[in-house]
């Protein structure tokens, strides 16, 4: 889980230290930065489960390229400006603080990584008064990096000296340091403690699934589709939606149940969801009213429905440790938004989630959790240096009263903001 958060220099992102719960919520008013933000907060995740993709020699520069030489850098920072990244994960009750800085240009070559590093915020358990730090590369010299060689209270450390390429992240490149190194080789901490820290890092961050709403292809979604069992996950257009349900409910006929049984909080007239083969095609049937209908029958609003109930309730082989979903309340009735709202508080099926929305209808779910800090609202301002505020209940108690949070964003109340005016 990702206990807190810091960006600078990130297209228009500036944030220090912003604490999150489980659920995250994201409001401001469009160009303000939401899906920027979600952006920068999975644009190391995306650079690891995109490794293999495009036509630059590392994963670091393909993942510059796809996030756009020319876009990445905020336009009110200077030229010569770094992007900053800091993520404090908790990893199995491990505390840990990555630190990943770069320049961009005009150029392949102008793209450097300037700063990579992780250390531990756990100062408890061995007794540090200050973080201990694991690696830390290109800070001293461009190419050159520390391991350290202790990581428990009394044991004697050295840092140990190595060579890594500024324009590829570290975890790309550990196995191939570690083996051309003797000397990091010969170190028990590095070859074993440091790389399964390291190996759990890389697994929590392929573990984000990213979605948004307005890219859900729902018309390819409607076709029949050539039968596959290997879809485990659905892609990011969601056009493969029925071979997903399809491969999951094979395995599983209480799969199939439960998710019937979420979706009659939306369709309660519903009597059957089945997957059906004609011909080498595969089709999804829905049965409610003693009638059945494809997805060619049904609206938007249902088909953007059974995407959600898919991610939010359904348990899926590849744990997800981060849900970001972008404006998940397109073409939904209100009554529907609360009813999703409430899927997201919960399901147990994500360790974290991050929700941006205009709606107050949507927002109005999460208002008891908010009142607990079970949930966290982040207002979105381009008008403030670091445009993201959080805002606590201790803060709008006040304002609030017996409302509900949408009350307050509909009515635009300052205390809660999040309008263009």
């Amino acid at each position: 889980m990702i206990k807190k958060f810091s960006c600078h220099n990130f297209r228009n992102i500036n944030a220090s230290n912003l604490e999150f719960a489980k659920i995250n919520i994201l409001i401001g008013p469009n160009n303000s930065g939401k899906s920027n933000f979600i952006k920068a907060l999975t644009f190391f995740s995306e650079m690891i489960k995109k490794s293999g993709e495009g036509n630059l020699r590392s994963a670091f520069l393909n993942s510059v390229s796809r996030n756009g030489w020319e876009h990445i850098l905020n336009n009110s920072a200077s030229e010569h400006s770094s992007v900053d990244f800091a993520w404090e994960l908790n990893l199995d009750n491990e505390p840990v603080r990555y630190k990943f800085s770069f320049s961009v240009g005009s150029t392949v070559e102008q793209c450097q990584i300037l700063l990579e590093e992780l250390s531990s915020t756990d100062t408890s358990r061995a007794q540090y008064n200050k973080v201990f730090n694991y690696f830390r590369c290109h800070d001293q010299k461009l190419g050159k990096g520390f391991f350290s060689s202790a990581i428990q209270k009394g044991q004697h450390n050295r840092r140990l000296p190595f060579s890594v390429d500024n324009q590829e992240t570290l975890m790309m490149q550990f196995k191939d340091i570690l083996l051309e190194n003797k000397q990091l080789y010969g170190s028990e901490t590095i070859r074993v403690n440091i790389a399964h820290l390291l190996y759990k890092i890389q697994k929590y961050f392929e573990g984000f699934n990213v979605y948004t709403s307005a890219q859900f292809n729902t018309k390819q979604m409607r076709d029949p589709v050539s039968i596959k069992n290997v879809d485990l996950i659905l892609n990011n257009n969601a056009t493969n939606f029925i071979n997903v349900f399809n491969n999951y409910k094979s395995h599983d006929i209480l799969w199939k149940n439960a998710f019937e049984k979420y979706f009659k909080e939306l369709i309660p007239n519903l009597q059957q969801i089945d997957t059906v083969s004609m011909y080498d095609k595969l089709l999804f049937k829905l049965v409610y009213d003693d009638k059945q209908y494809d997805l060619s029958d049904i609206s938007e609003g249902t088909l953007k429905g059974l995407i959600l109930n898919l991610l939010i309730n359904m348990p899926m082989e590849q744990p997800c440790s981060l849900l970001a979903i972008d404006e998940p309340e397109t073409n939904l009735h209100p009554a529907w938004q609360k009813v999703i709202g409430n899927w997201l508080q919960t399901s147990a099926h994500f360790n974290q989630c991050f929700i941006s929305t205009h709606s107050p209808d949507f927002l109005d779910a999460f208002t008891e959790e908010f009142k607990y800090n079970h949930v966290a609202v982040f207002v979105f301002d381009n008008a403030e240096q670091d445009n993201i505020k959080k805002i606590m209940y201790k803060d709008i108690v006040n304002e609030l009263g017996n409302w509900e949070l949408g009350d307050l964003y509909r009515t635009n109340d300052p205390a809660l903001g999040g309008w263009p005016w």
